[in-house]
Parts: C-alpha cells; structure tokens; sequence
C-alpha cells in the first residue's frame, strides 16, 4: 500500500449505489449557540487517490464542528492488542468533548462497524484505521490517520488521544481497587474459574495464551453471570462486563463501556487520584498503562476540572442503528454500517458541544429516589439511568416508607404544567400519567420524588439490530479529471 502523501492528486468517483439514507430531521431544539467558535480546517483537495478501490461511495467530507473556546476533544481508544501481536483494532472509539471553563463534559460512542472513508486509503471499518496508520507510516502514525479520518467522515476535531490494550485496562481498575458499576441489565456468560492467574504467574507468554483458551483449555472456564444491582468488579471483571458478546449488540456494549468509564472517573476521584497534590505520583508509577500523546501538563491541567464536576454535567451519547443503515458489505463478506447523514450529524453536533454550566443548571430538575421494593440498591440503579441517560440531578436516598410498592411513582412537587424534566423521567421510568402525583410545595428540597415499584424493569435498553440492506454491486469507475 503507497505511502499516503498531501499532494493533491487526481480523484477516482465511485459510482456505487449508497442505500436509501434518512431525510427526517429531528425536531429536538439544539442547545445554546457555541461563540466564539473554534474551527478545525481540512483540506478537501489533499488527500491521496484512494489505493484501494472502495465497495460503496465515498461521501464528501463534513464540515468540522464549530466549538467554543476552551473546548478539547480527547480520543479514547481500547485496543484488543495483546503481547506478542502485531495487529490492533480498535474496537472501543469514544469521543470526551470537555468544555474547561463551564466543567461540563459529553461522551461519544462511535460503534466499531460504522464505515467510513480513510484518507488515502478506501471505505473500511473504523476499527482498523488506527492498524493501517501504523502499517503505512501516516503521519502521526495510526492517532494521526484516525484523527484525519473523524474530522473527515464527522467534522470531528481531535486534540489527545489516550489508548489502553487489555491488559493496561484490568490493571487501571485494580490499581484503583475495584470500580462499582450500576449493572442495570444481568449479563451472563463464560469467564475464567477463580483464582484466576495472569500472565506473571507463567513462564512464557504462550502458555498463558493457551491458559486463556477455552478450545485449548475448556476446564478453566466457568459460567459466570453479573446481576443487576450495585456490583464492585475488579480488573478482569470490568473488562468481562464491558467487552462481554453474548447476548449482546455492539451498541449495547457501548452503553457499557461508558458505565465503566464513569465508575472509573467516580472511583479515581473518591480517592483522590484527581488531586493535583496526589496525581504527579500516579502518573509516574503507572503512566506505561496507557499509550497517550499527553504529558504530565496536561492531566494536571485537567484535574481541577475533573475534581470539580457534577456527574449530571456529563452527558452520554451513542450513535445507534436510529441513526445507521446496516448492510451487507460485498467487500468484507461483512455487516457494516453505513451513517444517515443528517441523524449523524445532528447527533455529533450536539455531543461535541458540551454546554455552559449555568444552562446545565437551569434545564435540569433535583430528584429524590427512593427504593418501594425488596430489591437491594435499586434506587442506586435507577439513579444511575436518570443522571446518564436524564441529565437529571438525582439522589437516591435508600429505602421508602415501605417495600410493598407495586408500581412507581412520581410526586411533582413544582407546581408548574407538565416540564421537559417531568416527560423525561415518565420516559426513562416508563411512568404513565395516572401515577404522576402533583403535590406543589413553594418550599420543597427536590422537585420531584420517584418511589421505584415492582413494576421497575431495570433491563430495557437493548436494541434491536435492523437487517441488513443489500445494496446493488458498487462498480467504482475512474473518472477524467
């Protein structure tokens, strides 16, 4: 594969036949106008004639997102890299837009089958930019291709980037002594009988390769199932949770991986590795655990935000099949996922847009939540579904009056007509309108109380994978230029 190279050169036009894309706009009401902006610039004229011929179009690049000031977009990627390997997919990509001077932040998870157009290169799955950036020497190496690829396909600015394999990930968690995910769907599978070993307990890295194995090895497997509840993983129990396939979709995994993400932000800070007095000493001691473009500077430079904000002011967004079309990809013998243009970009504008604190402030609601059933720490998980999903500011706060509640229920102690926050929480808790109850109370210390009921269903966000589409043959033809 040639050398990608900026000289602007000829320019081979698909003619492949894309599917049908979605023209519904959505009718959401965009937040606050981000001024001054900060605009990343592309050059649509510099890149290499595609060296391999693509199966479908290649689309037209997207303007990059404008951002206010103070805004940084950092990239974190989880590789499934292990020793000895020279290949890495990355097949964890989520975007933390962070907005520094409002201390409010937005997660964006970006599914590993989405195609997209790699610079000089063709139409190939997200996963192996960062691989093919290494193997042919783009500038920046793999970070640099992949960044180029996400202001391309996305309009996406990148400013650091942080990379952890598998190993660097179970050992995050453990050094931080184990996170506790609100796991608010079960998850079951097969994971390695306890005591499990690892790889410093053998001698070569081959026999704990064929240790790992469970074609090799099938006795040193065991069925294993995570419950719902307030659960404290460990290293390798978080990365099971987060990784884990049966039963589920990529994009349910991608819900996952950002519940990891926040016990991991909530745990460092409760001990208080986000310090500025304490984070010099982490960083030395366990900085090989990570491969970053980023120095010492610039974590110090985030700690202060990181210490300081509210876990309401971090929103979660996923780019989902509502805003995909699945198909069939002639090339790859695979399911890939194809953006519908304008749900994309919609999405992404609003996600690398993390707002200013006050409007934060302003467009949220307190909310009470209390525990109506027998069921441990409920109230905790649904918290947890509130604040993620919500945005709402939401304390449990244990057991209700009773634990005989057959169905939730909402106080709305406003007094206003029914608000945005209120239909949120309807939605969220599926609560219909005859278990609202309106108690208004000018001197209330939550604007809303929730009393979770039997009727609570925890599990309800996988989603459902559409079939794929089978697109015509793409016959890719070289145009005059």
């Amino acid at each position: 594969t040639p050398t990608p190279t900026i000289t602007p050169s000829p320019t081979i036009t698909p003619t492949g036949t894309l599917p049908p894309t979605s023209t519904t706009v959505p009718s959401q009401t965009p937040g606050p106008t981000a001024v001054p902006p900060n605009r990343a610039s592309i050059d649509t004229g510099g890149y290499a004639t595609p060296s391999t011929p693509p199966s479908t179009a290649i689309p037209t690049p997207v303007d990059p997102v404008a951002q206010p000031q103070g805004v940084r977009n950092i990239l974190l990627l989880g590789s499934d890299q292990r020793p000895n390997d020279s290949g890495i997919l990355t097949d964890t990509v989520i975007i933390v837009s962070i907005n520094q001077q409002e201390n409010t932040a937005n997660m964006l998870s970006i599914p590993r089958d989405i195609l997209v157009y790699a610079p000089g290169w063709t139409m190939v799955k997200i996963n192996q930019v960062y691989n093919h950036g290494e193997a042919v020497g783009w500038p920046g190496g793999g970070f640099g291709l992949l960044k180029e690829t996400l202001l391309y396909n996305f309009g996406i600015p990148i400013d650091h980037y942080a990379m952890v394999d598998l190993r660097g990930f179970q050992d995050i968690v453990d050094v931080l002594g184990g996170v506790e995910v609100p796991v608010d769907c079960a998850i079951s599978g097969v994971a390695l009988t306890e005591p499990r070993l690892t790889p410093e307990d053998f001698d070569t890295y081959e026999d704990w390769v064929d240790y790992t194995d469970p074609e090799v090895n099938p006795d040193n497997y065991t069925d294993f199932t995570i419950p719902v509840g307030m659960i404290t993983l460990d290293g390798y129990e978080a990365l099971w949770y987060a990784r884990q396939r049966k039963g589920s979709s990529d994009f349910d995994r991608a819900y996952r991986q950002q519940q990891v993400l926040r016990a991991i932000f909530r745990q460092a800070r409760d001990i208080g590795i986000t310090d500025i007095t304490n984070l010099p000493g982490y960083y030395r001691e366990y900085n090989d655990l990570i491969t970053t473009d980023m120095g010492l500077g610039n974590f110090l430079e985030l700690a202060p935000i990181a210490a300081n904000m509210d876990l309401f002011a971090i929103n979660s967004y996923i780019l989902t099949p509502d805003n995909l079309t699945a198909w069939n990809d002639p090339d790859l013998g695979q399911i890939a996922y194809l953006p519908n243009p304008e749900d994309v970009q919609f999405l992404v504008s609003r996600a690398m847009l993390p707002p200013a604190k006050n409007y934060v402030t302003q467009n949220t609601a307190t909310v009470e939540i209390r525990n109506g059933t027998g069921r441990n720490r409920i109230d905790e998980v649904a918290a947890d579904l509130l604040i993620n999903q919500g945005g709402l500011d939401t304390t449990p706060t244990g057991f209700a009056d009773s634990t005989g509640y057959g169905e939730t229920v909402i106080y709305d102690y406003t007094g206003r007509d029914k608000t945005s926050q209120l239909l949120t929480l309807q939605r969220l808790l599926r609560v219909g309108d005859d278990n609202v109850i309106e108690q208004p109370d000018p001197n209330r210390v939550f604007d809303y109380m929730v009393i979770i009921g039997a009727d609570y269903t925890t599990c309800r966000r996988n989603v459902d994978v559409p079939a794929p589409y089978n697109p015509p043959t793409a016959t890719p033809t070289e145009e005059t230029p």
